[in-house]
């Protein structure tokens, strides 16, 4: 309550009289991802993150540890991976270090979720494994969505090995409550691109269609999955990106309601959110037309802006309702989450990229307030001017003057 509050630089003594307050969140899961493999952030801009979510009730830090342009985290098991993967030996993530995090979060109340993204989303780091296809193909745009290309060769069995002393380093030093698989942009060209693949779906009477590697897919997830609940020594609740095996018209066939939790990063108005409710999937809101906190630069492949254009300005954050997306399944909503997703963000853009918008959605998951972002205007300019004294970098909303004279600056 205190540090919600504005004071003057007038009076050195404040005084608070005895208050009663009666206040819960409405969301269980109100978080905020960072990507730290495509471009490596400093533990110490990590921990400023997780400081400024703490100020505002966000309470999971998503940490999106590899992906295929780099592999800073140290494996004890496997240390080749970070050895090959990383972008230097100082842009990497050690046991000691990670557990600094992770306490520093659980003492402000936030936790820290692992991801390790696959099939797709690998790249560096395994290039000495024999373990992927299609790393770095070219054309790179016929096999993945950016480059480097790479994905998981699932029918290598040495794979699941490798892939369960991953998720047993991870759950060594991440005692989170939930693990995420990742699971988004598998291309079945990507695999197609493989004989050893194609020969593995001939033995096993598959196609070589879109709906034959679907099946490939889930092969791997099944597999993935048992490993994953044997390194954390229990059947963990596990999170994938919506994709293609999510799609509501088969969702059923692959993934267990009970054992999944679909996070959507497509559109708001997707009919996947209906779809994947009315199945009893429990979803976490990210949907990027108001959540992706990279959208509206310029391209850093090619010219003009990048693929979620336009910027998304904090009044579309605190605009985006889960409940009106949930309607009649308000229960299977957890809550949202912002993404920054770090094509073009490192330690030195950090602060400006993530607030205060990701305020603006902590007020959302918090209260779900039925007013409109007219309302929470003043908030917003009083929170901004809170996060500064307190050392975040965070992005200018209005003029000064318009924070002096409040009601004046309108459209």
């Amino acid at each position: 309550l205190i540090s919600s509050c504005s004071f003057s630089n007038e009076s050195p003594l404040q005084m608070v009289r005895d208050v009663t307050i009666d206040d819960k969140p409405v969301y269980p899961y109100r978080g905020v991802l960072l990507d730290t493999a495509r471009n490596y952030f400093s533990i110490d801009s990590i921990k400023e993150t997780i400081e400024a979510m703490s100020s505002v009730k966000l309470n999971t830090f998503h940490w999106h540890i590899t992906d295929s342009q780099s592999f800073p985290f140290v494996s004890k098991r496997r240390p080749e991976l970070t050895k090959y993967g990383a972008y230097s030996p100082s842009k990497i993530y050690t046991e000691e270090m990670i557990r600094d995090v992770v306490e520093f979060a659980r003492v402000r109340g936030v936790r820290v979720l692992p991801e390790f993204d696959a099939p797709a989303h690998v790249g560096e780091g395994w290039q000495e494994t024999d373990l992927t296809v299609c790393f770095k193909a070219e054309p790179w745009a016929s096999y993945c969505v950016e480059p480097p290309c790479g994905q998981l060769n699932p029918t290598k069995e040495e794979l699941y090995d490798v892939l369960q002393d991953i998720y047993t380093d991870m759950a060594d030093v991440f005692p989170s409550d939930l693990f995420h698989m990742g699971g988004d942009e598998v291309s079945e060209r990507c695999w197609n691109s493989s004989r050893q693949v194609q020969q593995f779906m001939e033995e096993n009477r598959w196609g070589l269609d879109k709906a034959s590697y679907l099946q490939l897919w889930n092969y791997f997830q099944n597999k993935a999955q048992d490993r994953v609940y044997k390194a954390f020594g229990k059947r963990i609740p596990l999170i994938l990106w919506t994709s293609t095996l999510t799609d509501y018209s088969h969702v059923d066939k692959f993934l267990n309601k009970d054992d999944y939790i679909i996070q959507v990063w497509t559109t708001g108005e997707d009919p996947q959110i209906s779809g994947l409710l009315q199945k009893g999937y429990r979803l976490i809101m990210s949907n990027y037309d108001a959540l992706y906190f990279d959208c509206g630069f310029g391209a850093w492949v090619g010219t003009g802006n990048n693929w979620c254009s336009p910027y998304i300005g904090w009044q579309k954050v605190y605009e985006n309702s889960p409940k009106q997306m949930a309607r009649d399944h308000q229960d299977q909503i957890l809550g949202g989450e912002a993404a920054l997703w770090s094509e073009q963000s490192d330690s030195a853009t950090l602060d400006s990229r993530l607030w205060p918008r990701a305020a603006a959605l902590a007020e959302r998951l918090w209260a779900e307030p039925a007013t409109s972002w007219r309302e929470a205007e003043r908030r917003m300019l009083n929170v901004r001017e809170r996060l500064v004294r307190k050392g975040i970098k965070a992005e200018s909303l209005e003029p000064e003057w318009c924070y002096q004279n409040d009601g004046y600056c309108y459209a």
